[in-house]
């Protein structure tokens, strides 16, 4: 008895001296995010979207109206997303950074299971629980990575973190595991960093790191004044993952890559004016098929009246053929052909991918490549700030296809359409601070569908697609 006494009181006083030594004094820090939003459209969650052919793809953002009948139900559901981020702080240098995420794809969508969501849905495997009873496991891991200043000067974060390009998002924007460096010096702030996408080892050969998909990249930027500011970056992207034996339908994440890209970038302010844009080059091979591509961009913003105008301008190359030499863009997909990339600036809800989408995210031009037929798009916009409480914007956007491809939708009479034209979108969003940390916003969008679509539905031409959405969100 004597000896158990003894025990415990040694387990107390280890405890308490540890918990009094340096390595745990944490600083904690908890943030997160709580957003609900109501859709109704004819163009999210409809028979052209992720409950019909999208599926086939992994419920990626695909619109498919050829051959479904021209009109289509309005789909009108409520999701639900939290996010929670935990940050264990031991000092100035050095940071534990997770970050989790919890959805329900839908009220009413499930309960009483693991991960589950309808079969054939966007969310199939996961994001469950919204239906009554609940009672679901749908806890997802987005991020962990410990971020250390290793040096003087020299940042390092290694573990699954969030990392995007630096043109705009065209090439990835996702989280990925790997470890990344980044310094500064002076008006200088190089980066370099690898990723490992995806990894087929123990499926095909049972040897890791011999079937992968990785990225190797090297990030500069420079202040050529406090007005100009010029960068220049270098990814490699090299994909070995097996492509012959993918249990997955369409896998376009395993193909056989090796691509360079090599970018530029730069940013110019001039009082209220500022202009930004980049240039993008491609060369390379994919699946043995040489390959060389390309992407440009021009943006500008300018203080207007109490607003900020907004314009950009992106072309992306396309292919023709599927033989020969291709000018195809490639951009990253992840392992079940999920674009981890988009193009957020050009502010569209439905020609492009919406910056406001969960888990349903569907859009016209689903991927920066658009289906191997690249694209052309031009888009304004108006920034109002109504007071200091309320926020307005205002968007249009005009965009087609770089080249036609066997992509293209045939009519309904057997025949292809001369025209490359996607559609025309306008939209519209107000946000209101209804309280601190929490804001309630409504955002429309209409298409008028361009004459590449023209006749494709079974009895004639698609509806126009819109899209109507009133959002809740709070964050901490």
């Amino acid at each position: 008895m004597k000896s158990s006494k003894s025990l415990a009181a040694l387990a107390v006083l280890g405890l308490t001296v540890a918990a009094a030594t340096p390595a745990l004094a944490l600083e904690n820090e908890f943030h997160g995010m709580f957003a609900a939003r109501y859709i109704n459209s004819n163009f999210n969650g409809t028979s052209t979207t992720s409950f019909g052919d999208g599926a086939k793809y992994g419920g990626d953002t695909l619109y498919m109206p050829e051959g479904k009948p021209k009109k289509v139900y309005s789909a009108n559901f409520i999701e639900q997303r939290a996010r929670l981020q935990y940050i264990a702080k031991a000092n100035a240098d050095l940071k534990l950074v997770t970050h989790f995420e919890l959805d329900y794809t839908y009220w009413g969508n499930s309960s009483y299971g693991a991960n589950s969501a309808p079969a054939g849905f966007s969310g199939a495997g996961r994001n469950g629980g919204g239906a009554i009873g609940a009672d679901t496991v749908n806890f997802e891991t987005k991020s962990i990575y410990l971020d250390a200043n290793v040096a003087k000067n020299v940042n390092m974060r290694l573990g699954m973190q969030p990392y995007n390009d630096s043109f705009k998002g065209i090439l990835f924007d996702a989280d990925m595991a790997g470890i990344a460096f980044s310094s500064s010096y002076n008006k200088f702030t190089p980066s370099i960093g690898y990723f490992r996408f995806n990894d087929t080892g123990v499926q095909q050969d049972r040897v890791l790191g011999h079937l992968t998909n990785d990225l190797f990249l090297l990030d500069a930027k420079y202040a050529v004044s406090n007005e100009l500011k010029v960068g220049a970056a270098y990814y490699l992207f090299r994909n070995n993952s097996d492509t012959t034996n993918s249990n997955l339908l369409n896998d376009i994440s395993r193909q056989d890559v090796k691509m360079s890209t090599l970018g530029l970038n730069a940013e110019y302010t001039s009082g209220p004016l500022t202009l930004n844009g980049f240039g993008v080059l491609q060369a390379g091979t994919v699946n043995k098929r040489s390959t060389t591509a390309w992407a440009l961009n021009a943006g500008a913003k300018y203080k207007v009246g109490p607003g900020t105008a907004r314009t950009e301008f992106l072309y992306v190359s396309g292919e023709s053929g599927t033989t020969g030499h291709s000018n195809a863009f490639y951009s990253v997909f992840n392992h079940i052909g999920l674009s981890e990339h988009g193009y957020y600036d050009n502010e569209m809800a439905i020609l492009g991918r919406d910056k406001n989408a969960y888990t349903t995210d569907n859009s016209i031009i689903a991927s920066a490549g658009n289906n191997a037929q690249g694209q052309i798009g031009g888009y304004i916009g108006y920034d109002l700030p109504v007071t200091s409480k309320l926020t307005t914007a205002f968007n249009a956007g005009f965009a087609a296809v770089a080249k036609e491809n066997a992509n293209k939708p045939t009519r309904n009479t057997g025949s292809k359409n001369k025209s490359n034209y996607l559609g025309t979108e306008i939209n519209a969003e107000a946000t209101y601070q209804l309280l601190e940390g929490l804001s309630v916003g409504t955002r429309v969008a209409y298409v008028v569908l361009g004459d590449y679509y023209k006749d494709v539905a079974s009895n004639g031409t698609p509806v126009n697609p819109y899209d109507f959405k009133l959002m809740f969100k709070y964050t901490f």
